[in-house]
């Protein structure tokens, strides 16, 4: 046996060698800074050649090049004269820890047959495995190029380990378009990075401008501040899902949009002093971004030189100001909404035709498709509060449903990701239909009722898009002035048209809301799967389910006033009822005026003939839905919401209006009064209709309510008990006062002169 004279002088070691070079090489595994690390797997070798042969075991996506001279040279390697291997990170600068880079006529560009089937990755295109599950928007000063986005995914500081990179070929990245399914399917890739390891960093320090607009805005966190935002994402932030919150996790300074956040979950959480700070916070902001927005030019890009945070900044400001329900404050915002689709259109948002930095290929895949949500969900949620206030304000939309080219967003699982461990394994279960339509595509098949669209696996925020769409149908049909049985008939093919797309749509939300979930395992159900709506909650604790399912019914209420509200549209002409209520409070010039005069008459012969005809009973109905709706309602459905209660959206409280405008209506002006009315000399009626009993789902009592709507001119009709009649109106309104905040004006702007006015608590 040959004598081992030479022997490890490390403590705990004791091995032992022939020779002394085999001992030097021994002693290097010791020291850590000599050991090369695989990027892959994060496995570790103390010879250089230990780690290629392992890297083949990956498979030929990172399996190095052949020994011997390379055909290229990295840019270190040919300014110091030395040996480079010709590898996407060449071996002297992965030990070196420097930064490896090639000339662009030397960059690689495999074959895709170079590549075995089960390597390939839904990510190819990507040059770094890196995740921007922390991204923030790209400095103007960047030039956004290819160099720099590659860039943008980095190792924290004091990692001696570079990003990995894998780069496709141009049929790869033709596959990879925005309309390929696959772009939204990843495989199964676990183990293959460790994600826990990753973390992105900006591709510069120099700061976006437009984020911050006020240095007293520029203040750090503190415990109120952190109160009002988790209120946000509480009661706001799966409504109107804008912001990719793991993109702000670990933002220190308040910027333009957290500010913004925070003014909206101060003026939820209800009390005098929140809400005069979000007032104030309101005025400073619009003040800012109108300040901003006005310097925007036809030359400027969004997304680089108009921020993201900016127009979602704007966004949020627009839709704050439906939720004060002031009069000053939606003035304000209504401009603002102007300026920014203005300002949208002149820099090419919603053109199709515009070509945006995140379509080069090469980009990270997560930090990608953070790009283009970010798109989509400004444009449609633009659209639908551009919507909102066109209901409220009685005013034609500024959008159009054709400007929605982009693409169906994210699920609210997969935006809220919180890190690329869960961004992978949500990433897999996402719908892969909602890359290959556009929203506007979707609206189409909508009205045709194609198969297809009743096949889809819809989600609850597709169907408030969807019923947005009709609104300028309604307007339309609307817009005729004179009422009679023998109405133009087109008036009539195109309101029965529009019926049966709201009725289709609500039989999506109700098989939605009817599903049984028992029967499945929690996320899987079969309707509605709601791992769609996952988010931050902590699944390693009790009860984590029930605030899945209290954001699901959140959205399922907000979506059914929807569709009650465009319903009471539809069959009630609710601009020419809103102006017969403000008849009742008029000026001595009006209540002078001869033309005026006229004008008045002819609008309430038109309600006489309309409270006697099928329509003003169908609308009689949606109202009533509406207010059963806000009797059932709980929005305290987790234990930690202790807070105000009027933390509903803003359009469930204009629907509400909107229900007792109606329900006044068919009071004041129905021709079956009460027993008071005829002083006790009315004939004693048989049957009285209880509006209430049909809330309940019945066959029996379906087939009592047709009847009702077709031949129910001459039966009495209650609603909890009190008789609709001129008598009752005040009491009947009543019942919907209650259910609105004290403060929000827009109830007598929608239904003028019949709420009482109630003492304002001024913030």
């Amino acid at each position: 046996m040959e004598h081992r004279q030479y022997r490890c002088q490390t403590n705990g070691c004791g091995r032992s060698f022939t020779r002394k070079e085999h001992l030097t090489r021994h002693e290097r595994s010791h020291n850590v800074a000599n050991l090369h690390t695989c990027h892959v797997c994060h496995r570790k070798f103390n010879r250089s050649d230990s780690l290629l042969r392992h890297l083949a075991k990956h498979g030929n996506v990172f399996k190095p090049n052949p020994s011997g001279r390379s055909k290229r040279a990295c840019i270190t390697c040919h300014a110091g004269k030395t040996k480079c291997d010709g590898n996407e990170k060449c071996s002297s600068c992965l030990k070196k820890g420097l930064e490896c880079r090639y000339r662009t006529q030397d960059e690689i560009r495999p074959s895709v047959s170079s590549v075995e089937p089960g390597d390939q990755m839904a990510w190819q295109g990507s040059t770094s495995s890196r995740s921007p599950a922390k991204e923030q928007e790209p400095s103007d000063a960047s030039n956004a190029n290819t160099e720099s986005l590659r860039n943008s995914a980095q190792l924290p500081p004091g990692s001696g380990e570079p990003p990995m990179g894998v780069l496709a070929d141009n049929s790869t990245q033709q596959a990879l378009a925005l309309t390929s399914s696959s772009l939204f399917r990843a495989p199964n890739v676990n183990g293959l990075v460790d994600w826990s390891a990753v973390k992105i960093r900006n591709d510069s320090n120099v700061r976006n401008d437009s984020q911050v607009l006020d240095p007293e805005l520029e203040v750090p966190l503190d415990t109120e501040s952190e109160k009002y935002l988790e209120l946000y994402y509480v009661h706001f932030h799966h409504r109107w899902p804008l912001i990719h919150r793991p993109s702000l996790e670990e933002e220190t300074p308040v910027s333009i949009v957290l500010s913004s956040m925070i003014m909206i979950g101060a003026w939820l959480e209800g009390s005098r002093e929140a809400k005069k700070r979000a007032l104030d916070s309101h005025e400073k902001l619009v003040s800012g971004i109108t300040s901003q927005l006005s310097k925007v030019t036809a030359k400027d890009k969004f997304q680089h030189s108009l921020s993201a945070c900016l127009c979602q900044s704007t966004l949020l400001n627009i839709v704050f100001g439906l939720y004060t329900g002031r009069e000053a404050v939606l003035s304000r915002v209504m401009m603002l909404r102007n300026l920014l689709v203005a300002v949208l259109r002149d820099v090419g948002f919603f053109d199709p035709d515009t070509v945006w930095v995140d379509e080069k290929p090469g980009i990270f895949l997560p930090f990608k498709l953070v790009k283009i949500n970010q798109r989509m969900r400004l444009s449609a949620y633009l659209f639908k509060i551009d919507t909102c206030l066109s209901l409220v304000r009685n005013q034609p939309a500024v959008l159009m449903p054709e400007e929605l080219h982009y693409g169906l967003q994210q699920t609210y699982s997969l935006w809220n990701a919180d890190g690329l461990p869960i961004w992978e394994s949500r990433q897999a279960n996402e719908p892969i239909f909602r890359c290959d339509k556009s929203l506007h595509s979707m609206i189409n098949e909508s009205t045709s009722d194609s198969v297809i669209f009743r096949e889809y696996p819809i989600l609850i925020e597709d169907i408030q898009f969807y019923i947005c769409a009709i609104q300028p149908s309604i307007w339309k049909v609307s817009d005729h002035r004179e009422y009679s049985r023998d109405c133009e008939i087109g008036i009539v093919l195109q309101k029965d048209t529009l019926r049966r797309r709201l009725e289709s749509l609500r039989e999506i939300l109700d098989r939605i809301a009817n599903q049984n979930s028992d029967s499945a395992e929690f996320g899987q159900e079969q309707c509605l799967p709601f791992r769609h709506y996952f988010g931050f909650e902590d699944r390693t604790r009790p009860g984590w389910q029930n605030v899945v399912t209290a954001r699901v019914k959140d959205l399922l209420f907000d979506t059914y006033m929807l569709y009650n509200m465009f319903s009471l549209h539809l069959y009630a002409e609710v601009g020419r009822i809103t102006k017969l209520a403000n008849d009742q409070s008029l000026d001595p010039l009006r209540e002078a005026s001869q033309r005026h005069c006229e004008a008045r008459e002819q609008r309430q012969a038109h309600i006489k003939k309309w409270v006697e005809t099928p329509t003003a009973r169908q609308a009689l109905c949606h109202a009533v839905a509406i207010l059963h709706a806000h009797q059932n309602s709980n929005p305290d459905l987790q234990e930690n919401r202790t807070i105000n209660k009027y933390t509903l959206d803003p359009m469930a409280y204009a629907a509400l209006s909107v229900a007792a405008l109606v329900v006044w209506a068919y009071s004041t002006f129905n021709k079956l009064g009460c027993e008071a009315c005829f002083l006790g000399s009315r004939m004693h009626q048989s049957h009285v209709v209880e509006l209430t009993d049909w809330t309940t789902s019945c066959p029996q009592l379906e087939k009592e309510k047709e009847t009702w709507l077709e031949m129910g001119t001459a039966f009495p009709v209650q609603l909890h008990g009190i008789e609709l009649c001129e008598c009752n109106a005040d009491l009947l309104t009543n019942l919907f006062t209650i259910y609105l905040p004290p403060d929000w004006e827009l109830a007598n702007r929608i239904a003028p002169a019949l709420f009482h006015q109630k003492e304002i608590v001024q913030a």
